[in-house]
Order: structure tokens, then sequence, then C-alpha cells
């Protein structure tokens, strides 16, 4: 009797997993989107996160730029002397300084 039983309940498993196959594969596909959601969601936060910082930084050099270049700095006395390396050599030290 437990043969019986055994065998009818496999078969009725083959035959649910033979009709609804296609259902199956679609319900572990939006599981699968479901579950990494949130995953997606902080990536997407983490790159924007980034992309501002990488944007501040680029502004900051851009404002470090225009002070070690000032008509009254260490760069333009040199380079309007004469003195391109000297003058690069001060824009170096200007800029590490800020």
């Amino acid at each position: 009797m437990l043969k019986i039983n055994d065998l009818f309940l496999k078969s009725n498993i083959k035959s649910y997993l033979k009709k609804y196959k296609s259902a199956i594969k679609y319900s572990f596909i939006v599981g699968l989107l479901m579950g990494s959601l949130p995953f997606i969601y902080k990536s997407f936060a983490n790159f924007r996160v980034q992309k501002l910082i990488r944007e501040q930084r680029k502004i900051e050099m851009q404002n470090k730029e225009k002070i070690c270049k000032q008509e009254d700095s260490d760069y333009k006395k040199f380079l309007s002397l004469g003195f391109p390396i000297t003058a690069i050599e001060k824009f170096n030290i200007c800029m590490n300084e800020q």
C-alpha cells in the first residue's frame, strides 16, 4: 500500500511539474528580481554619491588652481619674469599646500 501511494505521489508531482513548468519558471524569476531590488537600489544610490564626490573634487581642484594662478601669486610673478620651470614648481607647491 505504501509503495502504491509513493508511486502515485511521484507521478502526481511529475505531472504537476510538466503542467506548470512555465508558471514555476516565471515565479522563480519574479522572486529573484524582487529579492535583488534592494541591492540594485543601493548600487544606484552609491553610484550617485560617487558621482557627486567626483564633481566636488573637480570643483575643489579648479578653485585651488584659480587661487594658485592669481595675479599676486608666486606662479604669475616667476612666469612674468621668464622662469617657467620655477613658476611650475611654485604652482605645484601651492597646489600641495591647499
